[in-house]
């Protein structure tokens, strides 16, 4: 079995123009649900903190239908759990409003770092100053798959002392190419081992030092709900990446399996 562990951001998403409808979610979150459909040798955990509210309780449940470690998921009596107002603008899905709860503050315990060590790969992001931490986590042995989300935005010395200790890294930057290739150089001459930028119907770029490789969309039959195309496309590559495909293939899988997820609500399917 591969042990993967999601750690940081999770939340539910909630959406008022269709009657609140929720589902629990968090970049790492939905990479592993995504895995588990396409795989049957990932032993998923997740650490990071929920409420006990019907959100936390929500999350829970979801994690206990597939099988999570649930160990190092704190859940703070009374506590809120993270929650993202969602807002559909003709075809355009987006994050309109956090309420940040119980993640607000949140930082991972030591016991934490150490059961992340011991996992085979751990996703995270720039959540609960974990990103500070990925050394103490390589350290261990395991490798580690990083969110940098728009990584343009983000503080680019924090971002470049990442670099190092990223086996595979995802960052998006809508239609700006140029901005991407950038990117990809100079994490992969700071230490990384593949990164991937991606640029929304415009498909995507990875570089692994050597090479750049252009990837294409797979068109949807039908676009339900584009929320989940980042996530979808990383899981579907690092699916064909733990069976020791080539990157273009890697490519593929991100591509089919993201054009399968947008065309359903939840960001998993």
């Amino acid at each position: 079995m591969i042990k993967i562990a999601a750690a940081g951001f999770m939340c539910i998403d909630y959406w008022p123009q269709f009657d609140n409808r929720y589902y629990v979610t968090g970049n790492g979150v939905d990479v592993l649900f995504n895995l588990l459909d396409m795989r049957n040798d990932i032993a998923p955990s997740v650490v990071s903190v929920i409420g006990d509210d019907e959100y936390g309780k929500k999350a829970v449940a979801a994690f206990a239908e597939r099988n999570f470690d649930t160990s190092h998921l704190e859940i703070v009596p009374g506590g809120a759990t993270t929650t993202f107002e969602m807002l559909l603008k003709g075809n355009d899905r987006f994050h309109n409003h956090c309420e940040p709860g119980v993640l607000e503050g949140y930082e991972f315990s030591a016991d934490a770092i150490e059961f992340l060590g011991k996992q085979d790969y751990v996703h995270t992001d720039f959540t609960g100053h974990l990103e500070r931490r990925l050394s103490e986590i390589t350290a261990y042995g395991a490798k580690i798959f990083f969110d940098f989300s728009k990584a343009q935005g983000e503080d680019p010395e924090l971002t470049d002392s990442i670099f190092k200790d990223v086996e595979i890294g995802i960052a998006s930057f809508e239609e700006d190419f140029e901005g991407g290739k950038a990117f990809l150089e100079r994490g992969i001459r700071l230490g990384a081992h593949i990164l991937i930028a991606t640029f929304g119907e415009n498909g995507s770029l990875v570089y692994d030092g050597e090479q750049f490789y252009k990837g294409e969309i797979v068109p949807a039959e039908k676009v339900v709900n584009t929320v989940g195309a980042g996530d979808s496309f990383f899981a579907g590559f690092i699916h064909a990446y733990l069976d020791h495909k080539s990157i273009p293939e890697c490519i593929r899988s991100g591509a089919e399996r993201s054009s399968k997820v947008i065309s359903v609500w939840d960001p998993y399917l």
